[in-house]
């Protein structure tokens, strides 16, 4: 696709390849698919009601 008259041709057909290059590397990575779902769920869980403090002072 690069054309003869555009003097960048060589340039965009290099950010083409590289482009293409990242994405392949993107998709060749796992899953993940077997992972525990449940071990992260409600880490920072504090036992009670919330409570709301206002700041003194000013």
């Amino acid at each position: 696709m690069p054309d003869a008259s555009d003097p960048n041709a060589d340039t965009k057909a290099a950010f083409a390849a590289a482009l293409e290059r990242k994405k392949q590397a993107q998709h060749s990575g796992t899953d993940h698919t077997d992972a525990a779902r449940g071990s992260a769920k409600n880490t920072h869980a504090q036992g009670g009601k919330r409570q709301f403090r206002r700041k003194s002072g000013g």
